[in-house]
């Protein structure tokens, strides 16, 4: 019997990413879990050595990272897995199989690009999605609201003293029961250091980026941050 390699090790943000799809996996079966901006390919090859969907993708626009990622997968059966390289917004997805698409290591204003170009060829195809943006979250969060797309599961990690938002949504086609996804998120303790921490730095980003946003949206997201703090005004916890 052939022994496979062991999976690359895993931080907390990935393995968190790794648990949730794992946990979920077990309520309803994706048939294609796609692994995009896949850098190393870590959590792929992660998912694809745990079996947890029939054929597993790995997509990234750098040439060289799909080069080095392929003789990583030589000792799995061809089958269960491809390699893309190309934009994420011109993938193709089967409309008689579900999809999760998993995008982390960006920022949340190009995975709303990304989601524009997926939106607008593949709006009968049930997916769904599995984000950890590495900044500008609140620019995801203010599409994936705008397009009604429905809150499944919301949480924080912290790897490396940073700090990283899990924001699972359902295709707004595909959701059976509406579960708005909020502005800044419906997830926080500030009993919990890491919570307080995290928002209390985006109440001061967004506090500095106000002074020169004529529109007010900075503002907005500044208030809409304090209020998951639990203060008023121009009030900030410490």
């Amino acid at each position: 019997m052939h022994t496979l390699p062991n999976a690359p090790y895993l931080g907390p943000r990935l393995r968190s990413l790794l648990r949730l799809i794992a946990d979920r996996q077990q309520q309803q079966r994706y048939d294609v879990i796609w692994d995009c901006c896949c850098d190393h390919g870590y959590l792929g090859i992660n998912i694809l050595h745990r079996e947890l969907a029939p054929q597993v993708v790995l997509v990234d626009q750098i040439a060289s990272i799909m080069a080095l990622l392929e003789p990583r997968l030589s000792s799995y059966p061809a089958d269960q897995y491809r390699l893309i390289t190309g934009d994420v917004g011109e993938l193709e997805f089967c409309s008689d199989k579900r999809h999760l698409v998993i995008i982390a290591g960006v920022g949340g204003e190009n995975i709303v690009k990304m989601l524009e170009a997926i939106a607008l060829n593949h709006s009968n195809v049930p997916i769904d999605f599995l984000f950890c943006p590495a900044t500008t979250q609140y620019d995801l969060r203010e599409y994936l609201a705008a397009q009604n797309y429905s809150l499944l599961h919301e949480s924080l990690v912290t790897e490396k003293g940073r700090d990283y938002e899990v924001i699972y949504v359902r295709h707004p086609h595909d959701a059976d029961i509406l579960n708005p996804v909020s502005l800044a998120g419906d997830m926080w303790d500030t009993r919990k250091p890491e919570h307080l921490r995290y928002l209390n730095k985006l109440v001061t980003h967004y506090r500095n980026q106000s002074r020169t946003d004529d529109s007010g949206r900075k503002r907005q997201a500044m208030l809409e941050y304090q209020r998951c703090l639990g203060a008023t005004g121009e009030e900030i916890a410490l």
